[in-house]
């Protein structure tokens, strides 16, 4: 069909060739298959896409091998979409590590920048890939040197809370009062309610009274944007520039109960009368579930099962209620109460 039917590298109404088709889908025999009969690696999709930029956006590091080793026409690594885009943008945006790795090897050119100006450092800080935005620094620290007004990636990983990141960032050495337009990373972060964010750059010297091109410190932009975590926000900051000190405590974390594993304290709503109680109250209705399948498998007849229903009900609510200590007075009468409407509803 290959020698006989149309040019392989003909294509259809989005611009794919069927090698791109195969790299997006994962189809590594079908690529190397294709390669063999000459399909062409730089062949660009209606969006400026080349078969390379979707295996990487995809993950696939096989086939990303692939298509650059092999075939005719081997891939070019900085080769750029309609955005400006490599695939080293596409797989370090979506945290594919070993694609980056694969990438940089091959020597890609990671200072190659978007048409929003992000190199693909920025796009691993923006989203979090603490992976690969190790990878990059390691392999090229000078990326973290500011060279843009817009942002650099200690401010994209500020503004989206990504504290792992930022730590890593401030540890390799990111000049943490450097500023862009917006200001510095603790703008950024103070401006969209990243607390823990605050509390790293804070910790790590940061002057809290930095001001950004409009003369405004980051208290005065909280002013100007009043919420609970600006509020706590605004506290830390306080804090810190009265005593040095950015220890705030923190909002305590509620600890998940642990499955399986029975408290030996009870908790102080529940005393061990009411939980006695409850547990009877329990397992007299399980007993009224069971007669009641017992007398649908004997096929009752409807009064039967209500006259069933009924005896139970009337004998061991009153069990129940006989049970309970008259210390408990008032209250014990409004629990009876409530198991009997339990009951009734069920």
């Amino acid at each position: 069909s290959i020698w006989r039917g149309p040019n392989i590298n003909c294509t259809d109404s989005s611009g794919y060739t069927a090698l791109h088709h195969a790299a997006l889908n994962g189809h590594k025999d079908v690529v190397i298959k294709l390669l063999q009969y000459e399909a062409s690696t730089n062949v660009a999709d209606n969006k400026g896409y080349f078969p390379i930029h979707l295996a990487a956006w995809k993950g696939d590091v096989e086939i990303v091998k692939i298509l650059i080793h092999h075939g005719p026409s081997h891939s070019r690594v900085n080769e750029q979409n309609n955005e400006n885009e490599t695939a080293l943008h596409c797989a370090a945006q979506y945290g594919h590590s070993e694609v980056v790795a694969v990438l940089l090897e091959e020597l890609t050119d990671p200072t190659i920048r978007n048409n929003k100006l992000e190199t693909p450092l920025d796009l691993a800080a923006l989203y979090g890939r603490l992976r690969v935005v190790k990878m990059i620094i390691n392999a090229y620290p000078n990326l973290m040197s500011c060279n843009t007004r817009k942002h650099t990636p200690l401010h994209l990983a500020a503004r989206n809370g990504h504290k792992a990141v930022v730590q890593v960032l401030l540890e390799a050495g990111m000049d943490v009062s450097c500023q862009t337009e917006k200001g510095s990373a603790l703008h950024e972060a103070a401006l969209f309610g990243k607390v823990d964010v605050v509390r790293i750059l804070l910790e790590t010297g940061i002057d809290a009274n930095i001001k950004d091109s409009l003369g405004r410190t980051v208290l005065d932009i909280l002013k100007e944007h009043p919420s609970q975590q600006s509020l706590q926000i605004a506290a830390l900051l306080q804090e810190y520039i009265e005593t040095g000190n950015a220890a705030v405590p923190e909002e305590p974390a509620q600890e998940s109960p642990v499955p399986n594993q029975q408290s030996s304290v009870l908790s102080p709503e529940v005393s061990p009368v009411q939980m006695t109680k409850s547990e009877a109250v329990t397992g007299e209705l399980s007993k009224l579930l069971d007669e009641i399948k017992l007398c649908q498998e004997k096929d009752y007849t409807l009064e039967e099962l209500c006259q069933t229903v009924s005896e139970h009900y009337l004998d061991n609510v009153n069990k129940v209620s006989e049970e309970e200590p008259a210390v408990n007075g008032s209250q014990s009468k409004t629990n009876t109460v409530s198991d009997i409407k339990m009951t009734r509803i069920l």
